[in-house]
């Protein structure tokens, strides 16, 4: 497979060296310096304006089997995925800062021929009031769709799952608890497996069937949250959680934004004010908030923010994180979650690459979670226990119509059925070829 890069910044060269052992990867970059870091790889790069067509045809584009516009510059972007789709390159898939190219995070088939629209900013603040929505989460991912959901989630201490064997739990019935990820090793779930703080679970099931589990694993259910920053992902979060029953404010120091997006979320609390400082927070309870979500737009102030949450007492604090290499600082120091945008950018970029025959790729705890489609006739009324999957590779749930079936070994295969599998990065292709 032949891919071309535009961009070598942080998304860029991250992709050039997942990429790079296993297809033939072209790294269009004007600015030199920035090469630098793509020396050691197998890759080629082109110097040049990607929104050159000089330099795309250079990159041989009309070849290219996949095109990623990434770079910094969101025209350029959009113009070098418009040439590149005219010159014939198979696949396009562009990144869009600015939210006023988009009205979502993600686009796919866009008029102007774009495969894939990815708005960075925008799947953040998706990303912020999912996990704010439902407590106690580390990721959230959807596939069918969006109508079936998978959950990773990390038990708490004192949170009603934590000691609790899982058939005492009394889950509603399409929610499948599909793996446990305890002290680095993957346990596979029974009725009888006790559950302890500390554990990361994968949970599947129904998207509205998700939502009756909210605090069973984590903090009690979120009721106040406290945004700090009304720029596009603020505003956002806070337009997803007004639709709630969630109780939102929405905190900025500008006047003049505050008159502004008062007009638009009219479910939401605008407050005009300084979120450093402490008698400020503390005259509008922000203590009391079950969680807060940093979003302004420096760094610093987002840690600063979210430290100052949890010493009044916030249990649950995201912050926006704009420098990737600060993501880990953040979490060391108490963050319960930061979010960067580049990270987003390449995870959702690494699963549209990855998903290849099978339907949806996510990642959690290192392990690929791919949905398949039983479409093959020799596997249909195929008992599970008699597929001959990887010793690393696990059937996590089995979706059928608007049913989500535990796995079991005895469960015999229909024709359609959609199965979640669990296996290495190593052995996707495999899986792909016994459903294929």
């Amino acid at each position: 497979m032949r891919i071309v890069i535009a961009g070598a910044g942080e998304v860029g060269c991250g992709l050039a060296q997942a990429l790079a052992d296993k297809y033939d990867v072209f790294v269009i970059e004007k600015e030199l310096g920035r090469c630098d870091s793509l020396l050691n790889l197998d890759v080629v790069t082109i110097p040049g304006n990607a929104a050159n067509l000089d330099t795309l045809r250079t990159a041989r584009i009309e070849n290219a089997d996949i095109f990623l516009a990434v770079t910094g510059n969101d025209e350029v972007n959009l113009l070098a995925g418009l040439a590149a789709k005219k010159l014939g390159a198979k696949k396009v898939i562009v990144r869009v800062e600015n939210p006023e190219y988009v009205d979502r995070p993600i686009i796919k088939d866009h008029p102007l021929g774009y495969d894939v629209l990815i708005c960075p900013q925008l799947a953040l603040a998706q990303e912020a009031a999912r996990l704010v929505g439902l407590p106690g989460a580390i990721e959230i991912v959807s596939f069918s769709g969006g109508k079936v959901e998978m959950v990773e989630v990390q038990i708490m201490e004192g949170s009603k799952a934590d000691g609790c064997r899982i058939k005492d739990l009394d889950l509603p019935k399409n929610i499948v608890i599909t793996s446990i990820y305890r002290s680095g090793n993957l346990i596979i779930p029974r009725g009888e497996t006790l559950l302890e703080k500390g554990d990361k679970i994968a949970i599947v099931g129904k998207s509205e069937e998700i939502e009756k589990i909210r605090g069973l694993f984590g903090p009690p259910i979120v009721r106040r949250v406290t945004i700090f920053g009304a720029g596009t992902i603020g505003s956002y979060v806070a337009k997803i959680l007004e639709r709630s029953r969630i109780s939102v404010k929405l905190v900025e120091s500008r006047i003049d934004r505050c008159e502004q997006i008062s007009d638009i979320l009219k479910g939401v609390k605008i407050v005009c004010g300084d979120a450093t400082d402490i008698e400020f927070l503390a005259e509008e309870e922000v203590g009391k908030s079950d969680a807060v979500v940093a979003a302004t737009e420096s760094d610093e102030k987002n840690l600063l923010i979210c430290l100052l949450a949890k010493n009044l007492g916030v249990k649950t604090t995201i912050a926006k994180v704009e420098r990737g290499e600060y993501v880990k600082l953040f979490e060391a120091v108490g963050i319960d979650i930061a979010l960067n945008p580049r990270r987003v950018t390449y995870n959702e970029v690494m699963k549209l690459l990855r998903r290849m025959q099978v339907e949806t790729v996510a990642e959690i705890e290192g392990a690929a979670v791919v949905e398949v489609v039983v479409k093959n006739k020799k596997l249909i009324g195929t008992k599970l226990r008699d597929i001959d999957l990887p010793r690393t590779s696990i059937v996590g749930a089995v979706l059928r119509n608007d049913e989500c079936l535990v796995p079991r070994g005895d469960t015999e295969l229909n024709l359609g059925d959609r199965l979640l599998v669990f296996t290495t990065w190593d052995d996707l292709e495999f899986i792909e070829e016994i459903f294929e």
